[in-house]
């Protein structure tokens, strides 16, 4: 909206009634302009709705938050980088432990760890989900290549944490050779279910 008014010119010799209505032709310009003023959040919504008018909605991700390492993918988890790669004694090295902190996502540099002599067991990288986090929580993960153990440990109280479901206390994360595997997992809490099972984390998205 255009603003028209007109602040008249000044008189050469000073007269009350010209300065009155220089004063009130401002003062009309400063109700206009304010009339006019949207908070910045309103701005926002209003492009918002032309965009869904317009058919230009912004597309929701179907997989976890992204983000540039140690950085923040604007709303979602914040991402930082765990090295899980070989190290000394490779291949024969014992595959690291992570513990994982509520409301953030990994990006992890998993790599092949050998079978250890005697029982030759599973010998892979291992991600622990937090301890008694509060109900809501999430955790993203994207692995590079490989496999890695996701476990839910136990709670407070000594019971199974179980994942997508009350039957098993792990998954175990497939990156392959080098296609990588990602999945975001949120803490449901007690999920009301007799027999000790009663706390349990689901995934909520997989892929990029």
């Amino acid at each position: 909206m255009a603003i028209t008014i007109r602040v008249p010119d000044p008189t050469e010799e000073y007269d009350a009634g010209n300065q009155r209505q220089i004063v009130r032709a401002i003062n009309n310009v400063i109700q206009q302009l304010n009339a006019q003023y949207k908070p910045q959040g309103e701005t926002f919504n209003e492009i918002e709705q032309l965009s869904y008018f317009l058919g230009n909605a912004p597309a929701k991700p179907s997989g976890p938050a992204t983000a540039q390492v140690g950085g923040s993918s604007g709303g979602g988890l914040p991402y930082s980088r765990l090295d899980a790669t070989v190290g000394v004694g490779y291949p024969f090295a014992i595959a690291p432990t992570f513990s994982l902190d509520p409301d953030r996502g990994y990006l992890v540099t998993n790599g092949y760890f050998a079978p250890i002599p005697p029982d030759f067991g599973p010998n892979q990288t291992t991600l622990l989900l937090p301890f008694d986090p509060p109900v809501g929580s999430q955790v993203g993960i994207v692995i590079n290549e490989f496999n890695a153990r996701v476990e839910a440990g136990f709670d407070s109280d000594g019971y199974q944490v179980t994942i997508d479901g009350y039957s098993s206390g792990y998954i175990t994360m497939n990156g392959g050779f080098g296609t990588g595997d990602a999945r975001t997992l949120v803490y449901f809490g007690d999920g009301g279910y007799a027999f000790g099972y009663r706390d349990v984390w689901y995934t909520i998205a997989t892929g990029y």
